[in-house]
C-alpha cells in the first residue's frame, strides 16, 4: 500500500509565508502525573553500534483506537517511517527498530492489525529519508476511535480467544484513498471497508500508555522509561489514508496527523503545535552528569535534547524541494532577492548556556586575582550550539549512545567526576513562525505562517552507563528524564 513513499514531485502548493498572530487556548496537558494520553513522544531511538530500540503501546481503555506510529530522523525530523496500528480494547502492541545490513527495520510478532500489512513480521524503512535516520525520535498519535464498538473496524480488529483479530484485511480496507474504489478513507471521520460497512469515528480517549527501551546486545546495557505523554492533544478524529501523501498532492494521506494537529482538510483540527509549545516548552533543562573513570570501572553519561515538531516551523513544500536541490530554504532573504520568501522559521539551531556543578555545589572556578590593568574581559558562561532536532551531549570519555554526531569537550569543575548541570537555551533568532497548509483560497492551495508562541517544545533525558571492563555481564544503564524550568509568563 505504501508504494507512493518514493518522491514523485510536489504539485500541491506554492509556498508563501505571511506573518500574523492568533492566540490558541491551551487545552492540552502534560500528562506526567498520569503517564496516559492521546499523544506520546519517545525522545530518542537508535539502531547504531548494535543498539535496538523497542516500544510498548497499551490501550488501557474499552474503546478501539487507531494510532499513527511515526519515526522521525534526528537531523530535521523528516518522516522516515510510518504506519498505522489498530488496537482493540485493552490491547498491547510491541516491537523493536534495528539495523539489518544497510536497512532499518521495525519487527513485531504482535497480532494487532497494522496498515499496511507487515512482510515477514517486518516493515523496512523506505529510502526517501533513510539518510541520517539511524537515530531520531518517535511520535505516537491517536487518530480516532469507532463511535461504537459494534462498528465494522472495531469488530474486525477484536482479538478472539486465540489472540487473533477477526479480519485484518477488512481493517486495512479502511486505509485506502478510495480513488477508483468503493472503499477506503472517506474523510477524517468516516471510512468504508470492502464489505460496504461504514465506521464513523470520534476522538480517542487519553488512554495510551507508551514506554520504550534502548538495548545493546553487544554490551548487554539496556535503558528504558515512559514516553512523554500529552493528554487532550486532538479533540476530534483524524483518520487518514495510508496509500498516498503530499508528494502525490494528497493532504488526507499518511503524513497526518502530526504534531500540528489532525488532517489539513479539517482546518479546525490544526494549529496544535503552539499549544504543544505551551506545555513542553522550557527555558532550561536540569539533570546530573558523570565522567567517572576508575580503572576498569567507568560511569559515563550522554544527554539527549530533542526538539520535536520543528518541521511545523518550515514552509514544507519549499523545504522538501530544497532536499533535492530544486529550491532554497532560506532563513532570511538576502538583499536583492526580494522575490524570494523565507522558508525556515525554526527555533534551531539553539544556543545553550551551560552551568556545571559538582556534587559539592562547586562550579567552574576562575581564580581571583589582585587589582588588574583594565580592561579585562568578563568571565563568560560556556555556550554550545544544538543544531538539530535531536542532539546528544557526551559528558564522559566514552560514548553511551554511540550517536553519529555528539557534542563533546565540555568543561567540568576541576577534579570532579560527577555532578549536575543547568542548560539554558535561546533560539536562533526572534523570527519564529508556525506554518501550515492554507486551504482558504480553494481550489488553490497555499502555505502560510503565523507567529510561534512560547518556548521551543523540548524533551529528553540523561542516559547512564556503568561499565566493567573485566566483567561485561555486569554492565548496566538507566535513563533519567530532564527536569525543566518554564517561563512564568
Amino acid at each position: 500500500m505504501n508504494a507512493n513513499f518514493k518522491p514523485l514531485g510536489l504539485a500541491a502548493a506554492v509556498a508563501t509565508a505571511t506573518a500574523g498572530y492568533a492566540g490558541v487556548a491551551n487545552a492540552q496537558s502534560y500528562a506526567s502525573s498520569t503517564e496516559l494520553g492521546d499523544l506520546a513522544i519517545v525522545p530518542y531511538y537508535t539502531v547504531l553500534e548494535g543498539y535496538a530500540t523497542g516500544v510498548n503501546i497499551i490501550n488501557t481503555s474499552a474503546q478501539t483506537q487507531v494510532i499513527k506510529f511515526r519515526f522521525r530522523r534526528a537531523t530535521d525530523s523528516m518522516d522516515a517511517l510510518d504506519f498505522n496500528v489498530v488496537l482493540s480494547p485493552y490491547d498491547m502492541y510491541t516491537g523493536f527498530l534495528s539495523a539489518a545490513g544497510d536497512d532499518i527495520t521495525w519487527t513485531s510478532n504482535d497480532n494487532s492489525c497494522t496498515a499496511p500489512a507487515m512482510t515477514g513480521n517486518k516493515f523496512t524503512m523506505p529510502g526517501i529519508y533513510r539518510a541520517d535516520a539511524d537515530t531520531g525520535y518517535i511520535e505516537i498519535i491517536s487518530m480516532g476511535s469507532p463511535e461504537d464498538e459494534a462498528m465494522a473496524l472495531a469488530v474486525n480488529a477484536l482479538h478472539d480467544a486465540d489472540g487473533m483479530p477477526e479480519d485484518c484485511d477488512l481493517v486495512r480496507d479502511n486505509f485506502f484513498d478510495m480513488e477508483g474504489e468503493s472503499y477506503g478513507n472517506v474523510n477524517f471521520a468516516e471510512t468504508i471497508d470492502s464489505d460496504g460497512e461504514t465506521t464513523t469515528y470520534v476522538a480517542s480517549p487519553d488512554s495510551l500508555k507508551v514506554s520504550y527501551f534502548i538495548k545493546s546486545d553487544e554490551t548487554g546495557v539496556e535503558f528504558g522509561d515512559n514516553a512523554v505523554h500529552v493528554a487532550g492533544f486532538l479533540d476530534g478524529p483524524a483518520m487518514t489514508n495510508q496509500e498516498k501523501g503530499i508528494f502525490s498532492a494528497d493532504l488526507t494521506g499518511f503524513d497526518y496527523p502530526d504534531l500540528n494537529g489532525g488532517v489539513p482538510t479539517d482546518p479546525a483540527s490544526r494549529g496544535k503545535y503552539n499549544e504543544l509549545r505551551g506545555i513542553l516548552g522550557a527555558e532550561a533543562l536540569i539533570n546530573d552528569w558523570s565522567a567517572n573513570s576508575a580503572g576498569d570501572f567507568t560511569v559515563d553519561t550522554d544527554w539527549v535534547i530533542t526538539y520535536p515538531g520543528q518541521y511545523a516551523m518550515l514552509v514544507l513544500p519549499t523545504y522538501l524541494q530544497s532536499l533535492i536541490g530544486a529550491a532554497d530554504c532560506l532563513r532570511t532573504v538576502p538583499a536583492g532577492l526580494a522575490s524570494e520568501a523565507p522558508c525556515d522559521f525554526r527555533d534551531i539551531p539553539m544556543t545553550a548556556s551551560i552551568t556545571v556543578y559538582d556534587r559539592e555545589e562547586q562550579g567552574i572556578v576562575v581564580e581571583d586575582g589582585e587589582l588588574v590593568v583594565s580592561p579585562q574581559p568578563p568571565v563568560l558562561t560556556p555556550t554550545l550550539e544544538l543544531p538539530h532536532e535531536v542532539n546528544v551531549i557526551q559528558w564522559g570519555e566514552a560514548p553511551v549512545l554511540n550517536a553519529p554526531v555528539a557534542i563533546t569537550g565540555l568543561t567540568t569543575p576541576e577534579g570532579s567526576k560527577f555532578g549536575w548541570a543547568n542548560l539554558e537555551t535561546t533560539p536562533a533568532d526572534d523570527y519564529l513562525m508556525v506554518c501550515d497548509w492554507d486551504l482558504s483560497a480553494a481550489p488553490a492551495v497555499g502555505y502560510s505562517c503565523a507567529a510561534a508562541e512560547g518556548s521551543a517544545a523540548v524533551v529528553g533525558f540523561v542516559a547512564w552507563q556503568r561499565a566493567f571492563a573485566s566483567l561485561p555481564a555486569a554492565n548496566y544503564g538507566r535513563i533519567v528524564e530532564h527536569s525543566r524550568v518554564q517561563s512564568s509568563s
